[in-house]
């Protein structure tokens, strides 16, 4: 995970607090600490995955790129950065993402996790199928990688919706300790990771062999 926060992430949570949510910590937190649970319904967590999604085809910069082309062997594959779907339900969540090829024109393929819920957490963990749901002939060569793909983008979301509410005590971005998901859409709670992940401010001795 980049050490940065994309901003559309920054912006999401400025909305949240001057909408008299309090969504940014009142001082850094110390290790294991979490903060108040944040928000999205399924329009805002759409727009933050094309976010992730740049970030996950490697565009850490500020890009106005809306695809990216895939190459296996003799095929291709347009994958769009734009243009997602999500719809949740009660511990699931489809991301839909939107793609394209000579043979197919534009279509859509749509992937499935199952998640923890309010009543069943279950960290930031999630299941799938190996095969998501769109024209068989896409799925027969992209199906693994557009899950992955979509999973990647899902991760980013949580990751950067925990980013952008503020740093721990030694300076890292919060991690998302926990989402969960339900009709209205997906909640994250940020987290000051523990001691064994990030800058600790340890330093290494190597002592001579003797």
């Amino acid at each position: 995970m980049a050490e940065t926060v994309p901003p559309e992430f920054d912006r999401f949570i400025s909305r949240k607090q001057a909408a008299g949510d309090r969504h940014r910590p009142e001082r850094p937190l110390a290790a294991g600490d979490t903060e108040q649970p944040i928000f999205a319904n399924a329009v805002e967590a759409a727009e933050l995955i094309g976010a992730a999604a740049k970030r996950a085809v490697g565009l850490y910069r500020p890009s106005r790129r809306t695809e990216a082309v895939w190459v296996k062997g003799e095929s291709q594959l347009v994958v769009g950065l734009t243009g997602f779907e999500v719809t949740t339900g009660d511990g699931l969540l489809t991301v839909v993402v939107p793609v394209r090829c000579d043979q197919t024109g534009r279509a859509r393929v749509s992937v499935t996790f199952v998640t923890g819920t309010d009543k069943h957490p279950a960290g930031v963990y999630a299941a799938t199928h190996r095969r998501p749901q769109g024209p068989a002939m896409i799925i027969e060569t992209w199906g693994e990688n557009l899950v992955a793909y979509a999973w990647q983008c899902l991760l980013g979301l949580v990751a950067g919706v925990a980013g952008a509410v503020g740093k721990d005590n030694r300076g890292n971005i919060l991690v998302p300790a926990e989402m969960t998901v339900n009709a209205d859409g997906i909640t994250v709670v940020p987290m000051a990771r523990h001691r064994f992940a990030g800058s600790t401010g340890l330093t290494t001795t190597i002592r001579p062999r003797t």
